[in-house]
Parts: C-alpha cells; structure tokens; sequence
C-alpha cells in the first residue's frame, strides 16, 4: 500500500473514533440520564457544552497545526479524547459527567481542522475524493453505537467508554507509526499573522455564502447526533438502544456507501447544484422520519437521511479550493470556530423542546432548516446564472 493511502487510513482512523464514541453517547443517553438522575434539557445543556469547546478549539489548533505540524497536533487531541472517554464512562454524577463531555468537547475538537489540512497537503489532485473517503470512515462509526447497546445490555453503559478509551489509546500509536509530517513548517511564525488571516476569510463573497449555508446544515447534523437515537427510543413505538443503533448503522452505511461517490462528483460538477439536491432531499427524509411510526419503514428512511453527511466534504472541498496553502489550517479552524460556536446551542434548544412539547416539534424545525438551506443555493445559482447571461 502507497505512504499516502496509509496516511489516509490512520487519518480516517482518528476520526473514525471521535465519531463512534460521540455517537454512543447520544444513544445510551437514556439509560445515562436514568442512571445519573438528569433531564433532557441538562442532557441538551450538556451536548451544548461538547459542541462549545469542539468549536473553541478548531482555531487554536489549527494554527498551532501551521506552525508545529499536522502530526503532533493531531497526537495531542488523541490523547485527550482517549482520556475523555475513560472520565464518562468514570462519571458518577451529572457534573462529572458534564465535565467529561467538555473535555472530550475539547479532544475532539483538536481534529477536524487539521486532518482534513492533512488530507489536503497530501492529496493534491482528487481531493474531494479523499475527504469523501475520510468522511466514509465517519460514516462507518454510525455502527458502533449498535455495539456499545449490545454491552450495556450485557454490563453496563460505563463498559463500552472504558473500552473505547483503551481502543484510542491504542490507536495512537498506529497514527504515529502510520504517518509522516505532511506540511512545511516556517522558519519565523507569526501567531498575529496567522489570527489576522483566519478572520479575512470571511471578506470573499462566497464564502460568506457558503458559511450560510453550512451553519444551517450544521445545525441540523449536531441535533441528530445529540438527539436522534433518543427521538427514535423515546418518540418511536417499539425501538430499544439496539434498534436505535441498528438505524443509526443504517444510516451510517448508506454516509459510506454515498460520501466518495459524491466526494468525487464534486471535482467535476458545481458543488453548489449537489448541495441543493442533498438539502432537499434530507429536508423530505426529516419530514417523513416525523410522520412515521413503522421501525421498517424508519430503517428505510435512514439511507436518505444519510446524504446529510455528504454535504460536509463537498463544503470542506469548496473551501478549500479558495484558499492557498499557507495558513489552510488556522483559516479552515477560524472557520469552523465560528460555524460550531454559533451551530452549538441547537442542542440546548432541541432538548428544551422535546421536554416542553415532545421531539416531534424540533425535528419539523429541522426539516424546515433544511428547505432554507436549499432556498439560499437556489438563489445563489440563479443570480450566478443571471449574471453569466448578462456577460454572454
């Protein structure tokens, strides 16, 4: 196998764990709540607080990312999330507990930034295809809290984050070995340098439009992974953690089956006519998730579901083709900062929601965030088509 390829795996691998042990969270978040005695609004409170410092630390290690390297950056968050996992599995109350997931807030947010950067130094050509692959590798985790229901059924929810910490652990030594620095490190650093081109990102046109558009989506995929497997064990007749799990599967395989395919469709057609047909499509599959109660016909609703997660590589591969190399890292991370910062408190208010009304109500709100998402695009194509014409 090529250096790269093997670059790219142990990649994926990271995040391959930040995601399955996310999303255990939220599906063994009812027998967590049960057992540690919380509600669903400090539930929300307590997601909302992991997406924080998920977002707090995108830009902060990007840009040490820049100046140290993508290869001890990416190290550093491992050890933390490694570590986090161990503490909520550890946590005997809510504050503890609370406390954890900000750690593992913090862990998980050292990554995205950086090795999608990493990704980007290694793979000149075709990488739209390459983030779709990494973020097939995301999709596969969907699997995992499947298994973590089987072992709370059998121990307890405690086992499976010990476990998953023991895993991580491991895991770091694989990306050591498996990895080499992709980036050139600068002889002088300006950390002011740096803070000053991350904020100017902002000053070209499209992406502003393209932040519009990715804030929405990204409100919509934080309330489904804080909050699908309960909507589905606590809103849905006749699903358990383990039915939960099998639809989060499902609609994980369908993010790993569609992601490189439409990874690599984004090298050759506008991305923005794919992020349409993606937004409107999950706007309809949100909708008949809401009206439906049969477990089959969920379960064959989840693949639809699933093209959600597509929109991210597609985004992450625009964006990336209007930066230049120097500073991709902290630019990509201010971004990102901003985008989860302001995308965070979804959580808060689904949890509010579903204990003020019940989970239908928030997941309608998604659906519509969906349709605006697709109504920004449209727009946005239109003038671009108004213009060209004018042009001709």
């Amino acid at each position: 196998m090529k250096r790269d390829h093997i670059a790219l795996c142990c990649i994926s691998l990271a995040w391959f764990l930040i995601l399955s042990g996310r999303y255990s969270i939220s599906n063994l978040l009812p027998k967590i709540t049960q057992d540690l005695n919380f509600s669903w609004t400090e539930a929300g409170i307590a997601m909302t607080s992991m997406w924080l410092f998920y977002a707090l630390l995108q830009f902060p290690s990007g840009i040490f990312s820049d100046i140290k390297g993508r290869k001890i950056s990416i190290i550093l968050a491992m050890v933390v999330f490694s570590i986090s996992y161990f503490l909520v599995g550890f946590s005997i109350h809510f504050f503890m507990f609370f406390l954890a997931l900000i750690l593992l807030g913090a862990g998980t947010g050292g990554y995205p930034s950086v090795g999608i950067s990493m990704i980007t130094d290694i793979f000149k050509e075709k990488r739209g295809k390459a983030l779709g692959i990494r973020s097939s590798a995301g999709s596969l985790a969907y699997i995992v809290p499947m298994i973590a229901a089987v072992i709370a059924s059998y121990y307890d929810w405690r086992s499976f984050f010990f476990i998953w910490s023991g895993i991580s652990l491991i895991s770091i030594y694989l990306f050591y070995r498996g990895t080499q620095e992709s980036t050139q490190l600068p002889k002088t650093v300006s950390v002011k340098e740096r803070v000053v081109d991350g904020i100017s990102i902002f000053k070209k046109p499209q992406i502003q439009l393209m932040f519009v558009v990715n804030l929405l989506i990204a409100i919509t995929w934080i309330s489904y992974m804080s909050f699908f497997q309960p909507y589905l064990i606590v809103g849905k007749e006749g699903f358990n953690g383990f039915l939960a799990g099998i639809a989060l599967g499902i609609l994980g395989i369908g993010g790993f089956i569609f992601k490189p395919f439409i990874g690599s469709l984004s090298d050759r057609i506008d991305k923005k006519i794919i992020i349409l047909i993606l937004s409107v499509t999950t706007g309809l599959a949100t909708l008949a998730l809401v009206f439906s109660n049969s477990i089959i016909i969920i379960f064959l609703i989840c693949p639809a579901l699933s093209l959600s997660t597509a929109i991210f590589p597609v985004i992450s591969s625009f964006l990336m083709d209007q930066w230049d190399d120097k500073g991709r890292a902290g630019k990509l991370g201010f971004y990102r900062s901003m985008l989860i910062l302001l995308a965070s408190p979804s959580s808060s208010v689904i949890g509010y929601l579903a204990d003020r009304y019940s989970f239908d109500v928030p997941f309608i709100g998604l659906a519509i965030i969906f349709f605006i998402a697709a109504i920004v695009i449209l727009v946005s194509l239109a003038l671009n088509y108004k213009k060209n014409k004018n042009l001709n």
